[in-house]
């Protein structure tokens, strides 16, 4: 530790002020001399499905309840198990009515509650942990396309996105996502900082140009990436302002010949639309681990696997290391620990959870 607050100290960091922005430049290697090594995994817990009560295909968006509780969501279920991973409930209930959800979008807590938001129609569902529903709120059709981002101070926090009438109009059009907050029954909507975005558009269909990638950091800060680049950028949800960008020298990924784009393709596999970008997005994913930010880069190594770069909040670019790629792929992250999603050699599904020593 000593060592590390000597290099942490001696390192300087390049900083250019735009208005009130911070634009932090980091080299290309981090602080730590250990930087590049593998990721050690430490297996805590590991929750299947043999019981038979329910069927992994996809679990993902797994958060831990304020209780310990551990839910995780999967096609057509919302899981809740102990912190022994104990199944316990499934809040899942195909349909329309009071209590009931056609496609999931997100879910958060709040004092021993469970709040979920859906999709078709776009609802605001609140249950007790017990599945006891507790309320049920049918919101307008046009918040469609809302990511959530994070529940503060009884308000939900979504990027919105609209994307433009062009009728037979084809071509490349702006539709900017906005960082838009309402309360629990979808009223008082208010608009806080846009972030541009574009779309290729033609005959009614569409396709986003980039890649929009998020994080809530305490519900004090939203880690944004939407440039191809590397670069992050750390919004203050007190004032919604940048506080600060920040980046370091990396060494751009040219995408294999085979590299399939996201977008519209038509019955030859041919792309529609402007070609896709000379360069890999420098950013796949964010992490929050151990109170630091995890990049995960577009960097994939044969052996080592995937490269993830690690932050200090205020900048700092202090570690990185390679995760295996035959592992599988983290879903999630709680504290110290990471949930990974592995399939065996009989293709079956678990969720493994590993605690990462500091």
């Amino acid at each position: 530790m000593k060592k590390y607050a000597i290099l942490l100290s001696l390192f300087s960091l390049v900083i250019i002020n735009s208005q009130a922005q911070e634009i932090i430049e980091n080299p290309e290697k981090p602080l730590n001399s250990k930087a590049g090594r593998f990721l050690k995994l430490n297996e805590e817990l590991r929750i299947t499905d043999e019981g038979g009560e329910f069927f992994f295909r996809y679990p993902s968006d797994i958060k831990v309840a304020p209780d310990g509780s551990i839910f995780m969501r999967d096609q057509d279920l919302l899981l809740r198990f102990d912190e022994n991973g104990k199944f316990l409930h499934n809040y899942f209930k195909k349909g329309q009515g009071p209590g009931e959800i056609n496609y999931l979008r997100d879910y958060v807590f709040e004092d021993g509650k469970l709040i979920i938001i859906t999709s078709s129609p776009v609802k605001i569902v609140t249950f007790s942990f017990n599945g006891e529903l507790l309320d049920d709120v049918t919101l307008h059709e046009s918040f469609w396309f809302l990511n959530f981002q994070f529940f503060k101070d009884q308000k939900f926090f979504f990027l919105k996105n609209d994307r433009p009438e062009t009728g037979d109009e084809q071509g490349v059009f702006d539709a900017p996502y906005v960082l838009i907050s309402m309360d629990k029954k979808g009223q008082n909507i208010m608009e806080h900082f846009s972030l541009p975005y574009q779309f290729f558009m033609t005959a009614g269909a569409s396709s986003g140009l980039g890649r929009l990638t998020s994080i809530p950091y305490k519900n004090k800060f939203l880690v944004i990436s939407n440039t191809e680049d590397y670069l992050v950028k750390l919004y203050d949800l007190n004032s919604y302002e940048i506080l600060r960008s920040f980046k370091r020298k990396y060494k751009r990924i040219k995408p294999p010949e085979d590299y399939r784009w996201g977008g519209m393709y038509d019955r030859e596999g041919k792309r529609l639309g402007p070609p896709p970008p000379k360069y890999l997005y420098d950013i796949s994913a964010f992490y929050i681990v151990n109170d630091k930010l995890w990049v995960r880069t577009s960097t994939i190594d044969k052996e080592k696997g995937f490269l993830f770069d690690v932050f200090e909040i205020n900048g700092s670019f202090v570690d990185s290391f390679y995760l295996k790629s035959e592992i599988g792929r983290i879903i999630s992250t709680h504290d110290n620990s990471i949930f990974i999603r592995e399939t065996d050699e009989n293709e079956l599904v678990k969720v493994v959870k590993y605690r990462i020593d500091r």
